[in-house]
């Protein structure tokens, strides 16, 4: 047990040491450090009790501590273990971060309460806790915390994360289903209290996936550092100011080209209509607004896309997007359906982006013409935004990584960097909001992003909240 100890551990101080800041590596620390006071637990009643009575130090005062030392680490192990790895599996889980902060902030004190009330229970003779009790928050939090483990890597869209998230899967929950027998079902349904002795087995399985991860893709910080895992890499990675900024500019410059080369081309024939003239002068204003927009919100080149939230209608803005990519759809027949009318909370700014870059994606793949099927609906919690198009669609490999970041299926083209929906899905989750992608090939792709009605009024008031 003193290499469940020492693994346990230097696992847990390693980890800590590494990112002490990131939450999930708090969580994860304090299960190797649970876990590890078990193996305390038995070395102090296999080998120092034994050590300090052969040495002759085993006196009338040293005793009790060492007794109250091994009941101590027996107990925070037992009533430890479960608590810290269902808290480590709630945060971890890749909708967490958009969880309401009320909820949040109070879950770890109500989940806290089984294992404090535990102390409040007398444990039968020849038993080390209250089974009866502890088998009623224990089995449910250990099972829990496996269930979420697995639906977040079952969950995880990219394929990077959905590795990390394997990984960590693999090291925690083979680990935590066989505790959850030794530790708590048999001794409290069968009497078998010894069974804990077989644990370092499958810990040594645990370690050896954590460590033989760590160098070669990094494990929860050792090479580290993967969580806040839906935003974490993913705002690393693509949402710096020069990366977002890049591929913002590069979107709107194109448009002002565009524009620009088709008013120059309107004057020079002498039929530039005023009407028509106007329109385009509009869309070269909104473009050149927009990236203004975009360089005001970018706080420095590693800080996080900053959300500035505001009410606005949804249809204006998927017209205007429409507008701005006009000279690009010919050949396209676009279908416009607006069954929700009425306004959103959210950033204007960061979402015409989004909607801008999944057009442009649905124009793309229809090079030889197609339909174009943009519809904005309501349910009675979501805003739904479809953008359909009748083009070439994806293949499974291809769907996979569609939300890697600087993945890109138009390797080709110049000035592609590979941003565009991995930064889509960046934003609108952090809307609260879901972005999925239906695609086959030969029959067209369909992307639906879902917005919650009320979520991002909630964010906007969390947010005034804290700042208070």
């Amino acid at each position: 047990m003193l290499f469940v100890l020492i693994g346990l551990w230097t696992i847990g101080l390693l980890l800590i040491v590494t990112d002490p800041k990131r939450m999930t590596t708090r969580w994860i620390s304090s299960i190797a450090f649970t876990g590890g006071c078990g193996g305390l637990s038995a070395v102090i009643a296999d080998d120092l009790f034994p050590l300090f009575y052969a040495k002759g130090w085993l006196t009338s005062n040293v005793a009790p501590l060492l007794t109250q030392a091994e009941i101590f680490s027996s107990l925070t192990c037992y009533y430890g273990l479960p608590y810290t790895f269902v808290m480590f599996s709630i945060v971890y889980f890749p909708d967490y971060p958009y969880w309401s902060w009320q909820r949040k902030r109070w879950l770890p004190y109500v989940l806290l309460l089984p294992p404090v009330l535990s102390f409040a229970f007398d444990a039968p003779p020849d038993a080390p806790i209250p089974y009866s009790y502890v088998l009623f928050w224990a089995v449910p939090y250990i099972l829990g915390g496996i269930y979420l483990l697995t639906a977040g890597t079952w969950k995880e869209r990219n394929s990077f994360l959905r590795r990390s998230r394997l990984l960590t899967t693999a090291a925690a929950a083979p680990t935590l289903f066989f505790a959850l027998f030794t530790l708590y079902v048999l001794p409290a349904l069968f009497g078998e209290y010894e069974w804990w002795r077989y644990n370092p087995g499958i810990i040594a399985f645990t370690i050896a996936v954590i460590v033989g991860s760590s160098f070669r893709y990094g494990f929860m910080g050792l090479q580290i550092s993967i969580q806040n895992q839906k935003l974490d890499y993913t705002l690393r990675a693509i949402t710096s100011g020069t990366s977002i900024l890049n591929h913002a500019i590069k979107n709107d410059v194109g448009k002002i080209r565009l524009f620009g080369d088709k008013i120059k081309s309107d004057a020079e024939r002498g039929t530039a209509d005023p009407e028509n003239l106007m329109r385009d002068v509009e869309v070269i204003l909104a473009a050149s607004q927009h990236i203004y927009d975009m360089i005001y919100r970018i706080q420095g080149q590693t800080q996080e896309v900053e959300l500035v939230m505001e009410e606005f209608e949804p249809e204006r803005i998927l017209r205007q997007c429409l507008d701005m990519l006009a000279p690009e759809t010919q050949g396209v027949l676009v279908e416009e359906q607006y069954l929700y009318r009425g306004t959103m909370t959210g950033d204007r700014a960061q979402l015409t982006e989004v909607w801008t870059n999944v057009l442009t994606n649905a124009i793309e793949a229809m090079p030889g013409g197609g339909k174009l099927t943009v519809r904005l609906s309501e349910t009675k919690r979501k805003l739904v935004v479809e953008i359909k198009d009748s083009g070439l669609g994806m293949e499974k490999h291809q769907l996979k990584r569609v939300f890697d970041p600087f993945y890109t299926t138009k390797s080709g083209k110049k000035l592609n960097f590979g941003l565009g929906l991995s930064y889509c899905y960046t934003i609108v989750m952090k809307h609260k909001g879901t972005m999925n992608i239906h695609s086959k090939p030969g029959q067209g792709t369909s992307v639906f992003m879902q917005f919650p009605r009320r979520a991002a009024a909630e964010s906007r008031k969390g947010a005034s909240e804290n700042g208070q």
